[in-house]
Formats: C-alpha cells, sequence, structure tokens
C-alpha cells in the first residue's frame, strides 16, 4: 500500500457511538426527526473498524472526541489507556450533559467547568472539545458578553493545563457573529492553541463555504496559536489558505472529518462549485445505517492538491502540525519541515527544532 505521508493524525474522530437512541433494541426503526445530534445516544465502541481503516488508509494516530451525549470522559481515557501508541482524547462536560439530558439537573457552568477541571488534571486528556460547553435548552439565547465570560472559564483551564481548545461555535441563533467572539478569545489569549473546527466549513455550509473559510483564514492571520481542521473540505478550498500569506500549510491540520457514524453523507458533484461536499439530507434517512468512509474521501482532496503543494507542506498538514499542538510522540526528529521563512515568516528561528527530545520516540537514533 502506499501512504499519504511521513506522520498521519486524524484530530477529529468519533469512534464511542453508534447514533442509536439510548435504550433502542432493534434495527434502525428510530423515531421521527431522530438525529442523534444533541439526544442521548447508545455508547459503542468501533475501534475494531477504526483500526480496520487506519491500517488501509495508513494513519498514525487518532484524537478522540466525546461530542455526542452518552460517552464519558472515562470512556475516552480507557481506549487510550488501552491504545496509547493510537490514540489520544479531548473532553468536555460529559456526564453533566447526560444528566443534563435525562431532567436530574440544570446546566450549570460550575458542573461543567469541574468537570473538564478534574478530567484535565488526571494527565490523560490533550484538549478541550469538540464543543466548549454551553446551555444547549432550546430557548436559552446568549448575549455576546455572557458568551465571552463563559469563554473565558473554558479558555483559563486550557491555559492552566497547556492544551489545545476547539472553537466549534457556529450556532447563529443567538444573533450575532460567532467569528467576532473568536477574534476577542485571540486578542486575550495569545498562548492557548485554538482549532477550528471542521476550519468553519461544517454540515450544510457547502453553499457559502468558500466565504466561511476565507473568515477562518482572516482570524488565522491574526495570530500565531490558531488553527484550522481541513475535513470536510473540497480540494479547491485549500488555495484559500495555502495562497494566503499570512496563514499557509503551518495553520492547517487535516482530519477525516467526523470519522464515526454521523448523520452526514458524502456528496459529490463534478463541474460544480464546491466539487464536493458533506451535508445532513433532509429528504434522506436522518442516520445512515452504514459508515462514510470519510478518509478515503478526504484523502482523495490532498492528492489533488499534489502539483501545487510540496510534500514537506502536505506533511505539516496530515500529522506535523497535528503533532506539534497535540503534543503527540513521532518516530524520529528532522521528520517536518522547520527553520524556512517561506512557511514560518519572521518566526522561522522559532520553528527550530520542530518537536522538543521528549516527543520522539527514537531521538538521534
Amino acid at each position: 500500500m502506499s501512504y499519504e505521508g511521513r506522520f498521519v493524525v486524524d484530530t477529529h474522530v468519533h469512534i464511542t457511538t453508534l447514533y442509536k437512541p439510548k435504550g433502542t433494541t432493534e434495527g434502525w426503526d428510530f423515531p421521527e426527526g431522530w438525529t442523534g445530534l444533541g439526544q442521548f445516544v447508545e455508547t459503542f465502541d468501533n475501534s475494531p473498524l477504526c483500526f480496520y481503516d487506519m491500517e488501509r488508509y495508513g494513519i498514525d494516530m487518532c484524537v478522540l472526541l466525546p461530542s455526542q451525549i452518552g460517552p464519558t470522559n472515562e470512556l475516552q481515557a480507557a481506549l487510550v489507556d488501552k491504545y496509547p501508541d493510537k490514540f489520544v482524547a479531548m473532553c468536555t462536560e460529559q456526564k453533566h450533559k447526560i444528566k443534563v439530558s435525562q431532567g436530574e439537573v440544570g446546566w450549570s457552568l460550575e458542573a461543567a467547568c469541574d468537570e473538564i477541571d478534574a478530567a484535565l488534571k488526571t494527565g490523560k486528556f490533550v484538549g478541550i472539545g469538540e464543543f466548549v460547553p454551553r446551555n444547549s435548552t432550546p430557548k436559552k439565547v446568549y448575549t455576546f458578553r455572557e458568551r465571552l465570560d463563559e469563554w473565558r472559564r473554558f479558555m483559563d483551564l486550557a491555559a492552566k493545563y497547556d492544551v489545545v481548545i476547539d472553537f466549534h461555535e457556529y450556532v447563529f441563533r443567538d444573533g450575532w457573529d460567532p467569528y467576532h467572539l473568536l477574534y476577542r478569545l485571540l486578542a486575550e489569549y495569545r498562548d492557548v492553541p485554538i482549532l477550528v473546527c471542521h476550519g468553519g466549513y461544517s454540515i450544510g455550509d457547502y453553499a457559502v463555504g468558500a466565504d466561511i473559510i476565507r473568515k477562518s483564514c482572516k482570524a488565522a492571520g491574526m495570530a500565531e496559536n490558531v488553527f484550522l481542521e481541513t475535513g470536510t473540505w473540497p480540494a479547491e478550498y485549500y488555495e484559500i489558505p495555502l495562497k494566503n500569506p499570512n496563514v499557509g500549510s503551518t495553520k492547517l491540520i487535516w482530519t477525516g472529518a467526523d470519522y464515526g457514524n454521523v448523520p452526514q453523507y458524502i456528496i459529490a458533484q463534478p463541474g460544480q462549485e464546491p466539487s464536493s461536499f458533506s451535508s445532513s439530507m433532509m429528504k434522506w434517512s436522518r442516520v445512515p445505517s452504514y459508515q462514510g468512509d470519510w478518509w478515503g474521501w478526504t484523502l482523495q482532496q490532498i492528492r489533488k492538491i499534489r502539483d501545487w503543494v510540496t510534500q514537506d507542506e502536505i506533511n505539516l498538514i496530515l500529522g506535523g502540525n497535528a503533532a506539534k499542538i497535540f503534543k503527540l510522540k513521532v518516530p524520529y526528529e528532522r521528520m517536518f519541515p522547520e527553520g524556512r521563512p517561506d512557511l514560518w515568516g519572521i518566526h522561522w528561528k522559532k520553528s527550530i527544532p520542530f518537536l522538543p527530545k521528549d516527543q520522539i520516540l527514537h531521538p538521534d537514533y
């Protein structure tokens, strides 16, 4: 088989839910309109299929996200303990979300902070995500200041434990632009790595995807600590950050774009703009009974840009940048480009060495 890069990491993997309603015992005959998003789902260890796909596509490591209501931080940590050379994990307020969904308690910022603080204190988690906790009650509408103050609590925790935090704040019902929140956070927190999930190009955004990615690139160009996931991007969207001198390959992090059984479909539309996209299809079954082949599709987008992007830059996108911000162990030194002003700009000296020796499995071999 052929491998796509020296060290390949998917930073957005869901393998602990089957997206079936909690308690469902028969087939896929779900309640009408049920999507598994924001609802209590059945936990399921999908690591066997994940390992099979990792071998097929040459994926070295995965970052596990609990995200949905069902899998706990402890479940994610157990998978990391069992397969430390394959998985690392993010954490959120998982047990608190379960209690809220069952009507046992109301959502509490303090409870969410306490659960994440306790998880990060164990040293078993590399970040906070996929979603920074919020009160998801349908009628809840946040003011900008209210949500900013909540985010500050979690940014402080990320700074305290020196971990990554995901930005997946695409809730427009609040009446203000979520990117304004991101810009404000960048002004206040310069040392916390912020990873913009999907690079802003998420489910259902295909009609305006290019414009959204340009907004994400504006943020990535404002500060050193902002990175963009490229999952769900068709190949032509890579041109936007790669031809932007303030962004480039050092800010992009490849993902399989939601690996796991989530309610999304991959749609190809050759000759149109964009050439492909992922979406929840309202007229289709809301939850696919099969697992979409995200890695095959997203790696194909990488292959399309090889004609004008060097393999050194692709190695950064596919895994080098992830290894840096998530502090992942890699086999050897000198695997990723460093010291190049064309990639790192005025900060090129700080890129040497690209990774510290404590992240190298075979230093000085």
